[in-house]
């Protein structure tokens, strides 16, 4: 009769921790960093400050291209545009409508190039890889690595003196697209080409596009 109470109480004991654990465990998982909780613009400085590991907890964090454009790729362009104002505070002679012009062809310029990117990349990429720009990740890739260039302009914007600095900030870019790279999963053969022909375009064509608006407008 002892033994069977002594049992009893272990078995009562042992289903009593087994219960906690439980709980703990289901607290634990609970409490764990979901992708609610993945800020786009801090990805952006994650990815500048820590190269690949950035990229991989970009891949991990399943943000959405729309989320990331919204948190970090349009707000950044926006702020940059904007930044163009600061020309009153050094400009003797500052023309408020051409600044304007010049803000929108700046936004406009990588607006479009994001698209443009995609486009070009698809057209030369081998065919092996070019479902690879279908991607929500290429995306992603394209966006930050756009959204760097943009940061990259502000403060030559806010402080000309710096200028002869940032001329340089764009192989910062280049070389997270490098990090960034072997996330899309390429064929090994063609990942050079791709690289390559990614780099190019998302450091080229916004440049492109800025001067074919200063064309039009100017």
């Amino acid at each position: 009769m002892m033994n069977d109470s002594i049992s009893d109480d272990i078995d009562l004991n042992t289903d009593t921790q087994n219960s906690n654990d439980e709980q703990n465990t289901q607290e634990d998982f609970q409490n764990e960093p979901s992708k609610r909780h993945y800020k786009p613009m801090l990805m952006l400085f994650s990815i500048l400050v820590t190269g690949t590991a950035g990229w991989k907890e970009l891949r991990r964090s399943r943000i959405k291209p729309e989320q990331a454009a919204a948190g970090c790729f349009y707000p950044l362009l926006a702020l940059a545009a904007a930044c163009r104002f600061a020309d009153w505070f050094y400009l003797p002679e500052f023309d408020l409508s051409s600044t304007l012009v010049n803000a929108a062809s700046f936004f406009a310029s990588f607006f479009f190039s994001y698209f443009a990117v995609q486009v070009v990349c698809k057209w030369v990429f081998p065919n092996a890889a070019k479902v690879k720009t279908e991607t929500p990740f290429f995306k992603l890739l394209v966006q930050y690595a756009l959204s760097s260039l943009a940061l990259f302009s502000i403060p030559a914007e806010i402080l000309p003196m710096l200028e002869p600095v940032t001329v340089l900030l764009p192989i910062w870019t280049a070389f997270i697209i490098t990090k960034g790279i072997r996330f899309l999963r390429l064929p090994d053969k063609y990942v050079n080409r791709c690289m390559v022909t990614i780099v190019l375009s998302v450091i080229v064509l916004p440049f492109v596009f800025m001067w074919i608006c200063d064309l039009i407008f100017k």
